[in-house]
């Protein structure tokens, strides 16, 4: 039987190690706007080659993943990560550029199914909901990563500099984890999930809960890629303070993600969400409303803590409906979040091409009134007829 704490400390550190460098790159959204002189259309299109080389992986991954384990897998892809990350520094025309965020999107979202498929192995031997708290590791490396993005630009370093360092970085950490052993397979009951394979699992109720982690998802993947323009375009900031925008979303959520427990102890996994879905509303109207960069950032800090929880608890609803299926479950519901996350910031940008990027922001203000309206499908009582 191996070691929970081993498998734990593994999967923390694919999400820290992801969303670092995914932070990292959404900080410098604006570096390579103004660099490569795009307009909110072709930043859009250009977002779209990052989506669909993610999109493109997702299928590759997850056989890869049952035909190798997703130990293997995720060591592959965390020494390949930070190749196509660094080649985003070194394109020197647009075609480079493109090609660099399809093969960055690929790797991105390769992780993506492998450590959310070894996180929920890895909850599976635990009697603790531990997708929330993994999620938070994401966030808490998004956040790094943008604040490291300050400091960088702070310091006059070049972009190459910067991505070369971050990546460098996690060298010393896999080095210990391959050495010590700490990657080790996960006695996860894939045998018994096999043997129940051909299980009917409620689609219409699926369908119906991955909504809800679309919506909040949808609104998480604008927030990364637009944040900084946002406060650049319409609020006329410098480049470092415009890098704070995702770093304070990022900062509140991983905040919120940590403590979450505590509100969904005492107030229910339904109360939560809808809690989170207030906070994600008026976090969008601030930011939409208001003139000052200031106000502004606390809008983001709300809306960071608004899509803190809900897509993990989205996650584990899904995990419960069968215990015998509940990759398979996961797996549906994650479609539909990473759906969101990767056409969120597509859909604005379209938008704003053709009103403004304040308009844009509307479309976040309509989504939590859906998550609102839906939270009781997420609770633990309610029952799949």
């Amino acid at each position: 039987m191996p070691s929970l704490k081993n498998n734990i400390y593994a999967v923390t550190l694919l999400f820290i190690f992801n969303g670092c460098l995914f932070g990292s790159w959404a900080a410098k959204v604006p570096f390579f706007k103004q660099s490569f002189g795009l307009d909110e259309q072709t930043l859009s299109i250009f977002l779209l080659l990052l989506a669909l080389g993610a999109v493109v992986s997702f299928p590759l991954a997850g056989k890869l993943s049952d035909k190798l384990g997703v130990q293997a897998v995720s060591k592959l892809a965390y020494v390949l990560y930070p190749i196509p990350f660094i080649s985003l520094a070194l394109s020197s025309n647009s075609i480079a550029l493109a090609v660099s965020l399809f093969c960055f999107g690929f790797l991105h979202g390769a992780m993506d199914v492998v450590m959310n498929s070894w996180a929920a192995k890895t909850e599976s031997l635990s009697n603790r909901k531990l997708m929330p708290f993994f999620h938070a590791m994401f966030s808490l490396g998004a956040g790094i990563g943008a604040a490291g993005a300050v400091l960088f630009i702070w310091a006059g370093a070049s972009t190459l500099m910067h991505f070369v360092i971050v990546s460098a970085l996690f060298v010393p950490f896999y080095m210990l984890f391959h050495q010590s052993g700490l990657i080790t397979l996960v006695a996860a009951s894939t045998q018994a999930s096999s043997a129940t394979s051909h299980a009917t699992l409620p689609k219409v109720f699926l369908v119906s809960i991955g909504l809800i982690a679309m919506s909040c998802a949808l609104g998480e993947g604008a927030i990364a890629d637009w944040s900084a323009v946002i406060m650049r375009q319409a609020f006329a900031t410098d480049m470092s303070f415009a890098a704070w925008a995702y770093a304070v979303f990022s900062i509140f959520m991983v905040l919120a993600r940590l403590l979450g427990h505590v509100f969904i102890e005492k107030c229910g996994v339904s109360q939560t969400v809808r809690g989170c879905a207030l906070f994600s509303l008026v976090g969008v109207l601030i930011i939409i409303l208001v003139q000052s960069p200031a106000l502004a950032l606390v809008g983001f800090a709300l809306m960071g803590i608004g899509y803190s929880v809900v897509v993990p608890l989205v996650f584990s609803k899904a995990a419960s409906i069968n215990e015998h299926k509940s990759g398979v479950a996961i797996a549906f519901v994650a479609a539909f979040a990473y759906g969101g996350m990767l056409c969120g910031p597509v859909v604005i940008g379209v938008l704003a091409h053709h009103t403004s990027l304040k308009e844009a922001l509307y479309l976040l203000a309509i989504l939590p009134v859906y998550i609102f309206i839906t939270a009781y499908l997420l609770s633990p009582k309610y029952r799949i007829s």
